[in-house]
C-alpha cells in the first residue's frame, strides 16, 4: 500500500463509522448514546487528520477530493437523522442541512462538467464542519435532557443551518471570482 491512500482509507473508515454510529444510536439508545458520540469524536478526528496528511505530503488525490466530502456529508446527514428520529432535534434542521448539501453536490457536478475540476475544501467550509460538529457532539452528550422544541435547540439549529448557507454562499462566490480570473486571462470555460 502506498502512503498517499491513507487519507483515502480514512475517509472509507469514516463512511463506515457513519454506518456504526447509527446502528449504536439507534438499537442501544440512550444507554449506547456516550458510545454513538465517541464513535462521532473518532470521525471528526480522522476527518482532520487526513486532511492534514494530504495537504501536508501532497497526498492529495482524485478519489480522496471524491470520498472526504461524502464520508463528511454521510456522517453529517445521519447524525442529524438520529438525532430527529429520537427528537432530540427538530426535523426542520434535517431538511435544510440536506438541502446545503444537495446544493453543494449540484455545485460540485456543475464545476467539474465545466472546468473537469473537483472542488476542495475551503477554509469558510472547515470552519462549518467544526461548529457542525460541535452543535451535534453538544446534543448527543445532553441526550434524553433536552426537546426538539426548546429556545436553546432553535437558536443552535439557526446558527448551525445559518453558518451552512453562509459557507454554501461563500463557495459560489469563490467559485465566480475564479471564474472571472479564468475569463481575464483568456480561458474561456
Amino acid at each position: 500500500m502506498k502512503a498517499k491512500y491513507i487519507p483515502n482509507m480514512l475517509s472509507v473508515f469514516r463512511i463506515l463509522l457513519s454506518f456504526a454510529f447509527a446502528a449504536i444510536f439507534i438499537w442501544y439508545y440512550p444507554d449506547g448514546v456516550i458510545w454513538a458520540a465517541v464513535i462521532f469524536v473518532v470521525a471528526g478526528i480522522s476527518d482532520v487528520v487526513d486532511g492534514i496528511l494530504a495537504r501536508r505530503f501532497g497526498w492529495i488525490t482524485n478519489a480522496g477530493k471524491i470520498l472526504d466530502p461524502v464520508a463528511d456529508k454521510l456522517m453529517q446527514c445521519v447524525s442529524l437523522l438520529c438525532l430527529v428520529i429520537r427528537d432530540i432535534l427538530p426535523l426542520w434542521i434535517l431538511l435544510i442541512i440536506v438541502l446545503k448539501e444537495l446544493m453543494m453536490g449540484c455545485g460540485a457536478i456543475i464545476l467539474f462538467k465545466k472546468s473537469h475540476e473537483i472542488g476542495v475544501a475551503k477554509h469558510f467550509g472547515k470552519a462549518y464542519t467544526v461548529l457542525f460538529y460541535a452543535v451535534v457532539f453538544l446534543f448527543l452528550v445532553a441526550g434524553n435532557t433536552i426537546s426538539a422544541n426548546t429556545v436553546a435547540t432553535y437558536i443552535l439549529c439557526a446558527v448551525m443551518a445559518a453558518a451552512g448557507f453562509g459557507a454554501l454562499v461563500l463557495y459560489y462566490i469563490s467559485y465566480l471570482k475564479n471564474k472571472l480570473k479564468r475569463t481575464e486571462k483568456g480561458e474561456k470555460h
